[in-house]
């Protein structure tokens, strides 16, 4: 028995043997009172009333009376001393329990008093081989208390943290030319799983593989993701049609102008539009963004969305304009830093980067963001410095 099972170690150790050999001591007690019971038993005198009632033995009625009455005296006796003998068994075997199996105490002595009185010998044999053979078997893992936990929330400002470990895997399985198909188009399968902004540069570049199968898979990938937000777009635009829907409010409808230009975004974002289409797609959404801003002209996320789509046409000034605007309508500064970072670092302000992007804190920026962030912090006196061209 291991200490956790009633057994202690270290300065307990007397208590824990005195314990056990008690236990061994009532056991043995009560197996030398059961072989008591058996000598007891050999001295009853043979029961010949049946024979007598039957005409065969001609004995008097007192002595088939004596005997009688010896015969009971000897059967309480026998009974007194096995229950003595299986009270002093049920002690000794409960001390030797392991202390998991102790409780309730009064069940455990009842349960082996009933068993030792009732079965003499085979129950001490029973219940210390049923201890021997839990010694032996492995213990269970200790039970862990359920307890209530509660549902964590999403922070989508972390969202850029998330690594996908199988994606440099399966890029490096697509462009192995030397893989099998099967082993190509299986990779290919994985990466619709995948985040489609990680994805779509390098679905767009198996649009030039070799294998008809490869090309058809990726741009069958890709028009599945970009007909699912083409058809968002599909129904959200009837709703600005006053003709169509002359029961719609101007703040529903301000709120299909936001809905499209975020799905128009979401088209740029997930890299799913190039060239013309790109083109488009940015000055559709930045079109409803503008609509809907005439509603709401405090909606934060709107002027962000519009000052990212003029970075990306090199509208600067407008840029910081909008993206300042954003901040002036609640959206968090820190989170805007690396965009106002970004439009000083296209004029070749190069100390206005600096100074924005030392304002973040490291330790809440993303991988990508964090090397940026180690590249531009303040260096020692010594260092040479970015200057302004």
């Amino acid at each position: 028995m291991s200490a956790s099972d009633g057994v202690t170690t270290g300065r307990n150790r007397p208590a824990g043997a005195r314990i056990t050999l008690v236990g061994v001591l009532l056991v043995a007690l009560g197996l030398a009172l059961q072989f008591v019971v058996f000598m007891i038993a050999t001295r009853s005198m043979p029961d010949t009333s049946a024979e007598w009632l039957g005409g065969l033995v001609d004995t008097d009625v007192a002595t088939l009376r004596a005997a009688a009455h010896l015969n009971t005296q000897t059967m309480l006796l026998c009974l007194l001393v096995q229950a003595c003998a299986a009270l002093a068994t049920s002690l000794g075997l409960a001390d030797m329990m392991p202390a998991r199996y102790r409780l309730p105490r009064v069940g455990l002595l009842a349960s082996l008093w009933f068993l030792n009185f009732a079965v003499p010998v085979g129950g001490i044999l029973c219940s210390i081989g049923a201890l021997a053979i839990a010694a032996a078997l492995p213990r269970p893992r200790a039970q862990l208390p359920v307890v209530l936990v509660e549902e964590p929330e999403f922070a989508a400002n972390l969202i850029g943290t998330v690594s996908y470990g199988r994606g440099a895997r399966l890029k490096a399985e697509l462009q192995n030319a030397d893989a099998g198909t099967s082993f190509r188009m299986t990779a290919l399968l994985a990466m619709q799983t995948m985040p489609a902004r990680t994805v779509s540069p390098l679905l767009q570049g198996m649009l030039a593989d070799p294998l008809d199968d490869i090309r058809l898979l990726a741009y069958g990938i890709l028009d599945n993701r970009e007909k699912t937000l083409t058809q968002q777009i599909l129904v959200e635009r009837p709703k600005l049609d006053v003709k169509l829907h002359p029961e719609l409010s101007d703040a529903e409808r301000a709120h299909a102008n936001r809905t499209l230009a975020q799905l128009y975004s979401e088209l740029i974002y997930e890299n799913l539009v190039t060239g013309d289409v790109y083109r488009n797609a940015a000055d559709q959404a930045d079109g409803f963004a503008a609509a809907a801003l005439e509603h709401d002209p405090n909606d934060a996320a709107l002027w962000r969305l519009r000052g990212r789509l003029a970075i990306a046409r090199r509208d600067l000034d407008g840029a910081d304009t909008m993206l300042q605007r954003a901040i002036d309508c609640g959206f968090p500064r820190e989170r805007m830093l690396p965009w106002l970072a970004e439009t000083a670092y296209l004029r070749r302000d190069f100390a206005r980067v600096r100074k924005l992007l030392a304002e973040m804190d490291n330790r809440a920026a993303t991988p990508t963001l964090a090397a940026v962030l180690d590249f531009w912090k303040p260096r020692g006196p010594g260092a040479a410095q970015p200057r302004s061209i």
